[in-house]
């Protein structure tokens, strides 16, 4: 199951289009037909027309713990979590196994491709988020003066428009949210974010890290002062000045001062890292099994009629994924 808004879903058809996959906007009467489905989050009216199915929540990144783990956990049975820092907090809604992040087992195995950059000069990737958290538009500017010197590259965030920053930042190079993370990774010799989850994508790439701040962001309502992406500042070198932001990078270029004190802590947020993840998980889901507690299904039912449960924003939503609202796309 995919995020259900349009350009999210049209790459998804793309990318699964020669693949032995169901599209369940096109046909939504083929999701009755499994036993288990696996969700990065909550969908409603999935759930609510679904209820007698195994849900279990893949977690797909460790930043804004407000929303992440918030109320809407309680509606699945199982949570495939990166380690104990996630699984801790998860395990109040159910139980939880520790799979790490299947995305990276290629990464650990071996077979990612760097992306394609000058070999010459070394290679800067920003990965920021988006909405109110996000730094774009203070730190694309410092990186721009940086790319006369080395590779720049920006990943937006799915919820950015790449095509319009391509008009006024020619000398950047910046792809859409849907880029593979991982070759750039691969080529990075340094990564600058701000609150995205992508931080701990490096983090769990060993490679230097620069996070720029906006003072105040742990008061704004989308995140919380306990957030991993506030408490990741303690272990990174992180900044709200434009000029201090330049010297990090460079410093960072050489050595970065808490690289092994991320290694360390790391090992908390991600209980795998040998490329076994996806196998992981698939045996996970194999063996899932309906939360049976009571009390549980009480809270559920609970939580069905609320107000949180059925605003229209979230409603229209899931709708959109089960295609009352795609028919122009297929």
């Amino acid at each position: 199951m995919v995020e259900s808004n349009p350009k999210q879903y049209k790459s998804a058809r793309e990318f699964f289009k020669d693949k032995d996959a169901f599209d369940g906007v096109e046909s939504p009467q083929v999701i009755k037909d499994f036993d288990v489905l696996v969700c990065p989050f909550l969908m409603p009216l999935v759930y609510r027309e679904n209820q007698d199915k195994v849900f279990v929540r893949m977690v797909y990144g460790l930043s804004k713990a407000t929303w992440n783990y918030g109320w809407w956990n309680m509606f699945f049975d199982e949570f495939l979590v990166y380690g104990s820092y996630d699984g801790n907090i998860l395990s109040f809604y159910g139980p939880t196994v520790k799979v790490g992040n299947p995305k990276f087992d290629d990464w650990f195995n071996g077979k990612v491709e760097p992306y394609p950059v000058n070999q010459d000069k070394k290679t800067i990737l920003y990965l920021p988020t988006y909405d109110d958290l996000s730094t774009l538009s203070w730190v694309l500017p410092v990186l721009s003066k940086m790319a006369e010197n080395f590779n720049v590259i920006l990943k937006t965030h799915h919820g950015t428009n790449a095509a319009e920053l391509k008009k006024v930042f020619s000398k950047v190079e910046i792809l859409g949210g849907d880029v593979d993370i991982l070759p750039l990774l691969a080529s990075a010799d340094v990564v600058v974010s701000d609150y995205s989850g992508a931080i701990f994508d490096a983090v769990l790439a060993d490679k230097p890290l620069i996070l720029a701040d906006i003072p105040g962001a742990e008061t704004f309502p989308s995140t919380t002062p306990s957030s991993l992406e506030h408490v990741v500042r303690n272990y990174a070198l992180h900044t709200s000045d434009q000029t201090l932001l330049m010297d990090y990078v460079l410093q960072a270029l050489g050595q970065d001062p808490y690289l092994e004190k991320r290694k360390a802590v790391a090992e908390e947020w991600f209980a795998v890292r040998d490329g076994s993840s996806g196998k992981r998980a698939a045996d996970a889901i194999l063996n899932a099994q309906r939360d049976q507690r009571e009390e549980k299904h009480f809270v559920q039912k609970a939580l069905l009629k609320s107000a949180e449960f059925n605003k229209d924003l979230y409603k229209k939503k899931a709708e959109r994924f089960l295609g009352k609202y795609f028919s122009w796309l297929l």
